[in-house]
Order: C-alpha cells, then structure tokens, then sequence
C-alpha cells in the first residue's frame, strides 16, 4: 500500500498546487521538501506523499508550507501593484494625520518613521512594510538604504510642505563646552523660539565637552532651522545636529 500512498499522496498535492495558482515544479523544489520534511518530521519526500495518501496529513496543510515564500513573496507583489494601481487613479486628498500622502489613495496607513523623524520640508520616500501601510523615511536616512528598493514608493508633503497645524517631533545634539548654566541657555533660546521641549538630557565628559539631547516640536524645516541657529548662537555651543536613530 505504500507505493500506492506515495502515488496518491503526489497526486493530491501536485493538485493543491494548482488549486492555489503556484507552479507545481517551482513548488517542488528540493529546498521546500527538505524545509517540510523537517517541519512535520518526515524521514525524506516518499515519506511526505505517502502521509498525504493515507490521510495523516492533508495536502493544503503540506502546500501551505512548500510554498510559503512564494506566497508571502506574491502578497507582497499584489500590494504593490495594487498601491501603484491606485497611486495612478485620480482619487480627490483627503487631510491624513500624518501630514503626508500617497499620490491617489487616501485609505492607505501612513506612519513616521521613528528612527529619521521626518517633518514637512524633508525629502521623504515611501517603505512599504507587512500589514502596517506606509513608513515614511528622510531620504538620507541610513535605514533606508538597507530597505528592499522594490517596496520603496513616492510620497509627498500635504499642501507642498506648506506649514500646517501640526507639529512634529524632532531630536537635535548639542555639544558644547561644559560651563554652568548652559542647558538653562539653551532651553531659554528654545522656548524664545515659541518651541515645544517634549524631552531634554545632559552629560558631560573628562575633556569638558557637553552633550546636550533634545526632543522638541516644531512645524517645518524651516522653524528647526530657526531653532539650530538661535542655539549656534549661544556662546561655547560647538554644533548643533539632527539625530537619527
């Protein structure tokens, strides 16, 4: 009966590959057997389809898994097709809480990201994840740079990046030499600056050098850019930087 098992079994899943629309020989590959055998504990291939045969195991349970790159990979296909379907159709914007949209959709998730912060102003690309929508990066952000290319997507500024209502969160680095009163000075220039502190931090080290991190609110590239030069301003401050985490 074994061999009769082993025929069936094929049978069967060779059938529930086509059934799911997947190749049947880019299924069965060597790789995907040996990946399945190891997962249900079968001593090799035979061994599979004779499960399949005698019903210990049904052959969606087993195609599931021989396939499952390829069908995480076609997903994965199908949204960005259908998000650049969509990006070319001529869908009125609608205002998104992020302040950003993708050209033709106004039902896709849209979030920043948190390791670049970016704010209206920036040159910011589109990453599409699994499940989460769109992760809106600076285009200079390190990450993004490790990110697939082929889940990169235009994104753009509501209004153009015009200054809005809203405000966005912003981690800048001071360095400079380590005196008192110092993160008094610069949290004094900040708050001139009609600018939120959310967060603020100190250090220093043996050399004297100061290191000041803070989380602040602002509106568009350009009031972060009023903000860095008031507190270049401040006498002892060495530079003033953008953090990306």
């Amino acid at each position: 009966m074994r061999e009769d098992n082993v025929q069936k079994g094929r049978e069967l899943i060779e059938k529930e590959i086509k059934a799911q629309e997947f190749p049947v020989k880019e299924v069965l590959t060597n790789d995907n057997i040996k990946r399945v055998c190891e997962k249900f504990n079968f001593a090799g291939e035979d061994d599979m389809y004779a499960a399949v045969g005698f019903n210990g195991i049904t052959a969606q349970q087993v195609v599931n898994r021989l396939a499952e790159k390829m069908r995480k990979k076609r997903e994965q296909e199908e949204a960005i097709e259908k998000i650049t379907v969509e990006m070319k159709s001529n869908v009125p914007r609608k205002q998104t809480e992020s302040g950003v949209i993708v050209r033709g959709i106004d039902n896709m998730m849209i979030r920043l990201s948190k390791c670049c912060n970016p704010v209206p102003g920036d040159n910011i690309i589109g990453f599409i994840t699994k499940g989460r929508g769109v992760s809106v990066h600076r285009t200079d952000c390190p990450n993004i740079h490790s990110e697939e290319n082929d889940r990169l997507i235009p994104v753009e500024w509501e209004n153009e990046g015009i200054p809005d209502n809203k405000s966005y969160q912003v981690d800048i680095e001071v360095q400079a030499y380590d005196r008192t009163g110092l993160i008094n000075e610069v949290m004094h220039v900040v708050s001139e600056a009609k600018t939120t502190i959310t967060a603020v931090s100190g250090r220093a080290d043996k050399d004297k050098i100061a290191t000041i991190n803070l989380s602040i609110m602002i509106a568009h590239i350009s009031h972060l850019n009023r903000v860095t030069e008031k507190i270049k301003s401040i006498p002892d401050v060495y530079s003033v930087q953008r953090v990306t985490n």
